[in-house]
């Protein structure tokens, strides 16, 4: 059936997408094709495709040796490292599902996702674990697998390498060394994907659209779709060079850049913390040419000292999302990579990043994220969810399509409410033009969208919660000019804390206690927060 984006439709790019093949035995694929080709460079370090595929299937086997059964869940609490693409692909030939978890997150955000998807081995950063620790013996983890940064780094890094405040010589007793384990471990090929429409892939925590936490249920199709998707509509080759900066534990970084940069058989130069000057080195000096960032490394950049001095005419792709991309930055991108197609994007962990919307290369619209490319869209009324309204009024996105979750993890109702009728409701409300460009008009009520991360308040809020001075906390977004959002919390003090604790005591232990994307940036005191006559406290009265 027709649709009318398919009159902007990029020429080369089949307007159907199909798998044969889970996403992990791309890899294998390209270890037969061309096995001394670069698959990977960390700081200089190069891993081959025939490496990588040996690794995964050591790691997969490793796991498989440990207990790890079909369908298990398994972490991965790390930084952009080689570490997280062995397991990560390692894992899903052993037939687990990848639990991610963010390595901001401190105990307190860790413990709920844990026990939530019941993750029961989780492969981590040596300097995270003390993190990890302090909830280990309240869960059911069976093994904890530990690596460092430095184990797969150069000796002469070719970049500033990342520090690590651990010692070189401290170890924990109760965990499992990540590069022994690799070494006593035979490689032999493992591939226990069996059926994959419903063999998972991942459990990616979402809010959704109520900020309750959520695992949404990702197959190995719809994964393997979304990454074969990418590399088509980016026309990805083994000739690309892949600045893979995006954090992997992130659905974009995860799915539109490490996994089709290795579907493609290209180069994926991997770093692990952004750092403008990082950055800007990686690009010039490795040649990149694919590059997908948030709007806020992009404003970092362009306005970094000294950045004119740079050749970055290799750059030919850069892909953006999470928050629009204003006209001047959009010039000043064009002005400093000269040679670059600039695309946005919109999705949603529930549709995975490539299941929502993405500009065509070379018809970039300003204030329109793209047209749908892999899923069916539709703008649908308000008030019914059922009536699909005219172009350029505003409605609920819904998509429909091969790369939506199959639900919600053990939670059946919300599954009932997120899905009708094959239609996954977004609760993002947009417009779409007579070409069928879609612009994101509001994000759910509560989002506050900070540096390209959905921030839910009622995660902040349940964490805050826990201070010991704070009665009453409600959490609201805040314009930045930087982050797009950023988090404020309004709290009311317990009565024996009241002249006591203060604002920037609670900013500082929000500072220990959750990741820094979403903690708040200010915090106020007040003696009471305005509440309806049913008890609920009143947000949109708090300045």
């Amino acid at each position: 059936m027709e649709k009318r984006w398919h009159k902007v439709w990029p020429k080369g790019v089949p307007r159907t997408i199909h798998v044969d093949k889970p996403f992990t035995e791309y890899i294998r694929d390209w270890a037969l094709k061309t096995p001394d080709a670069v698959a990977i460079d960390f700081y200089g370090r190069e891993i081959s495709y025939a490496e990588l595929d040996r690794y995964a299937d050591r790691f997969a086997q490793s796991l498989i040796d440990h207990g790890l059964g079909k369908g298990d869940r398994v972490g991965i609490y790390m930084q952009n490292c080689p570490q997280f693409v062995i397991s990560f692909f390692g894992a899903i030939r052993a037939g687990g599902v990848l639990v991610s978890l963010n390595p901001m997150f401190r105990h307190l955000e860790l413990k709920p996702i844990i026990e939530k998807t019941g993750t029961s081995i989780i492969i981590a950063q040596y300097d995270l674990y003390p993190e990890l620790k302090k909830v280990k013996t309240s869960l059911s983890i069976g093994t904890v697998i530990l690596t460092r940064l430095a184990d797969f780094a150069p000796n002469k890094p070719a970049l500033p390498f990342p520090s690590e405040p651990l010692k070189e010589g401290e170890k924990y007793t109760d965990t499992v060394d990540f590069l022994a384990l690799l070494k006593g471990t035979a490689p032999k090929p493992v591939c226990r994907t069996d059926d994959m429409d419903q063999d998972l892939a991942l459990l990616q925590l979402t809010g959704g659209t109520t900020g309750v936490p959520k695992a949404a249920m990702i197959s190995v199709k719809s994964f393997s779709t979304a990454v074969i998707g990418a590399r088509t509509w980016f026309g990805l080759s083994p000739s690309d060079v892949n600045l893979g900066l995006a954090p992997f534990f992130h659905i974009m970084g995860l799915q539109v850049t490490m996994s089709p940069a290795l579907a493609s058989g290209g180069r994926l130069v991997i770093i692990s913390r952004f750092t403008p000057e990082v950055t800007a080195r990686a690009i010039a000096d490795q040649g990149c040419t694919v590059w997908v960032a948030a709007p806020t490394m992009l404003t970092a950049l362009v306005n970094m000292p000294g950045i004119d001095a740079y050749d970055f005419s290799t750059l030919r792709v850069i892909v953006t999302g999470g928050a629009p991309i204003s006209l001047k930055l959009q010039q000043e991108i064009k002005k400093l990579f000269p040679n670059v197609m600039l695309g946005e994007g919109y999705g949603l962990t529930e549709a995975l990043a490539q299941g929502g919307v993405t500009t065509p290369l070379g018809r970039w619209k300003q204030g329109f994220a793209g047209i749908p490319h892999i899923n069916d869209m539709k703008i649908v009324d308000l008030e019914t969810g059922l009536k699909e309204i005219p172009p350029n009024q505003k409605g609920e996105i819904i998509i429909k399509g091969p790369t939506v979750m199959k639900g919600y993890w053990n939670q059946p109702e919300e599954t009932q409410q997120a899905i009708r009728d094959g239609w996954l409701y977004t609760g993002d409300i947009g417009l779409m033009d007579e070409e069928g460009y879609l612009k994101i008009v509001d994000r759910m009520k509560e989002l506050i969208l900070c540096s390209g991360f959905n921030v839910y308040p009622s995660d902040v809020e349940n964490i805050m919660s826990k201070h010991p001075a704070i009665l009453e906390v409600a959490v609201v977004g805040v314009p930045d000019d930087y982050r797009g959002e950023s988090p404020k919390a309004f709290v009311a003090l317990k009565e024996n804390f009241r002249g006591k604790a203060t604002e920037e005591e609670i900013i500082n232990w929000c500072r220990e206690n959750m990741a820094s994307y979403k903690r708040p940036r200010e915090v106020a005191i007040r003696e009471s927060l305005p509440k309806s006559g049913a008890g609920k406290i009143l947000k949109r009265e708090l300045t």
